[in-house]
């Protein structure tokens, strides 16, 4: 037990040492904060979906390209195979709008499903009752309140888009965080959907997921469910896929089939997480560590005399140990109220919405509690068994001080430094990595290019074209279905050769100004033009096998002239390989996705504003998504650039812990040499040798974590790298950075007490001895 006194004497000696006190307990608590924020988004994390009471029994069906079927493949499969009690389809549309209460017209999000879908998730409604109807929806409550206020929306009718009216009959919270689902406005019968759309299996378009019935096992009938698939389902049929696979509910948020309703997360970001949470404990764990033991000296006396007065070493343990868990909630207590501060910073670099106090249950609370008391008591298990060791006479010699000082503390410095380092080195390859896909030559002309997502008709689009070109600074249009934004369309055909391999097509329909917007180079191939003819690229050429300048080609049952071989480009984002591309014609009669405008490099943003003005009034209001074309390829490698915030942020906090730990440590381990330093001075030794002497001390621990760092560092990112088809490389210059900021730092630290102490009268330091 610990006495009153010896509490009075620890807090005494804690006013006393205030730069010890302060490191420490701040050490601590920005430690604790971040481990405590990332502990509770990693318990978010891993709860999704858990609230649904049929979690152990869905699926969802993939297969190794894709997670989406043809309509009828959840009946075809549950009507042969009795394990499945039920199924639902789901698809999401965001082109639909409705009117405002102002008049305006407000963008939907629609999630269309299967009547079933209530019985399969657990999803409560706030009011109302699910559909059971055709014409019967669902309304998510933030939306109710745009279009109905504060009335009840029940039983009134809602007109989505310009004719397809609606009945309310259910009112259900916003999809949160909770849920791999991505939010919505409006759930819907599946049946909405147009019939020729969903009576057959020819468009694969829609997520299935599946009900197991109590007792079953599904995953067992994956074999016979493949072989029935091949005889149902034209994309076995005809050996598009191959492979199926039943995701259970819990591994659907960690998968990487995405849909277009559904968000994910990465194992690998977590793991990234978790390593962050390590490290940061393990850098503060040191600082105790260090502090603690470089005070173990000037504690000797107390200690001794302690031991004089009949205690022995497991009291003294005890008595430090208790100490240690003290400054632990001590911290623990500045850790909420920092964590409060920064929680709207952590929120937005990881684009979630913890909320503390959600977390701040009964047990939780306790397991805090417990785990802060497991810190402290890891924290002083060292400093406790050192300063309980010892004997009392190498106290009175001072052979304990120098003992401590030369062993231990020094070696956890070198492994902080190594740790921060590391950090360093992987949040520069990160930031190195992002900008060179960024800046990456896609092979066309991404400046000064705008697009419009398409909501006319394809009989407008000379009226549009006339509209948007008495705007000043517009200089080209272009129709399109299909850019290299987006990726088009997918077709898959077998080898011109006839080896009967199979090769995936990009698909792309552009008008005659498509190639010369995006300045996209190509080389005839003499045949002459004709309206069935297509281009391209070399990547196509190249996995269908003809001839460097083919004149025709079979596309499914069809000969297509080759008017052209388009000179690579890249179509979507650099995770993906150079993609085969064949480019049709668009036909004045056939609708499109984008509207592509090249604008004059001055005033551009006046111009975009124009553009988007003329064309809200040109479709009466609907909403539209648009942007620069720039802007929206640099947004593909935006979780690239938080994961680089991400650890850049949780670098400067290992720095920063590293600098209070140096600092603390040269304090104490520099006052034990004043008497040194004085009899040098006074024997001669000048300033500059004097500074050489306690720097290098340091230094050279420092260069140790330096060495030991980089090897590491450079495996991490090699093996990071690798994931990336386009990468950059580990170049010398990011080594050498990270190690002048950690040199900087350390030099910084030690320098400033250094010079200090090196340029005291040496006679007022050897009076003090």
């Amino acid at each position: 037990m610990m006495y009153f006194s010896d509490f009075r004497l620890f807090f005494r000696s804690l006013f006393r040492n205030k730069l010890y006190t302060v490191i420490t307990v701040f050490g601590f608590a920005v430690s604790l904060t971040f481990v405590l924020l990332l502990s509770m988004y990693i318990q978010q994390e891993l709860s999704v979906d858990d609230f649904h009471e049929n979690k152990e029994r869905i699926f969802r069906m993939t297969g190794e390209e894709g997670a989406t079927w043809g309509a009828c493949v959840g009946d075809q499969l549950q009507s042969v195979f009795p394990e499945i009690e039920a199924y639902t389809r789901i698809y999401k549309s965001y082109s639909a709008y409705a009117e405002g209460r102002s008049g305006g017209k407000l963008p939907l999000r629609v999630l269309y499903v299967d009547t079933t879908f209530w019985n399969m998730f657990t999803f409560p409604l706030i009011e109302g009752r699910h559909f059971n109807a055709r014409n019967e929806i669902v309304l998510s409550v933030s939306f109710a309140r745009k279009i109905f206020g504060e009335e009840s929306p029940l039983g009134k009718g809602l007109t989505i888009g310009r004719l397809s009216r609606y009945t309310v009959v259910g009112i259900m919270p916003d999809l949160s965080e909770n849920t791999h689902f991505d939010p919505c406005d409006i759930v819907a019968d599946f049946t909405c959907l147009p019939e020729n759309w969903i009576s057959h299996n020819n468009s694969a378009s829609f997520a299935l997921y599946l009900l197991e019935k109590p007792g079953c096992d599904l995953s067992s009938k994956i074999p016979a469910m493949l072989t029935q698939l091949k005889k149902d389902f034209w994309m076995y049929k005809d050996h598009y896929r191959k492979d199926l696979f039943l995701e259970s509910l819990k591994e659907v948020y960690w998968s990487t089939f995405s849909t277009s309703f559904t968000h994910h997360n990465s194992w690998t970001f977590i793991g990234v997480l978790t390593a962050i949470i390590v490290v940061i404990l393990i850098l503060a764990l040191i600082n105790y560590n260090n502090l603690s033991i470089a005070r173990a000296g000037f504690r000797a006396k107390e200690s001794a005399i302690k031991k004089l007065l009949g205690s022995n070493n497991k009291v003294l343990f005890r008595q430090y140990i208790i100490e240690s868990m003290i400054l632990c909630f001590i911290a623990f207590g500045f850790c909420c109220c920092l964590a409060s501060v920064v929680l709207p910073w952590f929120n937005d670099i990881l684009e979630t919405h913890l909320v503390i106090s959600r977390y701040f249950t009964f047990f939780n609370f306790m397991g805090l509690l417990i785990a802060m008391g497991i810190i402290g008591l890891i924290a002083g298990v060292g400093p406790a068994w050192l300063t309980s060791r010892f004997c009392p006479v190498e106290v009175m010699k001072g052979s304990f001080r120098k003992r401590t000082k030369n062993v231990y503390g020094k070696i956890l410095i070198s492994f902080q430094y190594c740790m921060a380092i590391i950090l360093i080195i992987c949040t520069l390859v990160i930031w190195k990595q992002t900008n060179f896909m960024k800046n990456y030559d896609l092979g066309f002309t991404k400046d000064n290019l705008v697009w419009l997502e398409s909501k006319i008709q394809a009989s407008q689009k000379e009226a549009l074209r006339n509209e948007l070109s008495r705007i000043p600074g517009v200089e080209k249009m272009s129709y399109a279905y299909g850019t290299p934004l987006d990726g088009g369309d997918n077709n898959t055909i077998t080898d011109y050769a006839g080896t009967g391999k199979l090769v995936s097509l990009q698909r792309f329909e552009v008008d005659e100004h498509f190639f010369d917007l995006f300045d996209l180079q190509i080389i005839p191939t003499g045949v002459a033009y004709t309206p069935q003819g297509i281009w391209l690229n070399e990547a196509a050429a190249k996995a269908i096998g003809t001839e460097a300048l083919p004149q025709e080609i079979m596309f499914f049952d069809e000969k297509l002239p080759v008017l052209g071989i388009i000179k690579n480009f890249h179509i979507r984002n650099l995770n993906y390989q150079m993609s085969p591309l064949i480019v049709f014609r668009l036909e004045p009669e056939l609708s499109f996705s984008k509207v592509l405008i090249k604008i004059s490099s001055e005033n551009q943003a006046a111009t975009f504003d124009q553009i988007k003005k003329t064309y809200t009034r040109f479709i009466e209001g609907i909403p539209f998504e648009s942007g620069f074309v720039d802007q929206t390829i640099n947004s593909w490698y935006e979780s690239n650039a938080r994961t680089a915030r991400l650890v850049g942020f949780f670098s400067i906090v290992a720095i920063v812990l590293s600098m209070m730990g140096i600092l603390a440590m040269a304090t104490y381990f520099i006052q034990q040499r004043v008497k040194e330093i004085g009899i040098r001075r006074v024997n001669g030794a000048t300033v500059r040798e004097i500074l050489g002497m306690l720097i290098s001390g340091f230094i050279k621990w420092v260069v140790l974590a330096f060495i030991v760092a980089c090897p590491v560092a450079c495996y991490l990112m090699n093996r990071w790298l690798q994931e990336f088809p386009y990468r950059t490389e580990l170049s010398w210059w990011v080594f050498a950075l990270a190690g002048s900021v950690a040199f900087a730092v350390a030099l910084l630290m030690v320098g400033g007490q250094s010079v200090k102490v090196a340029c005291e009268n040496p006679v007022k330091s050897l009076q003090k001895e």
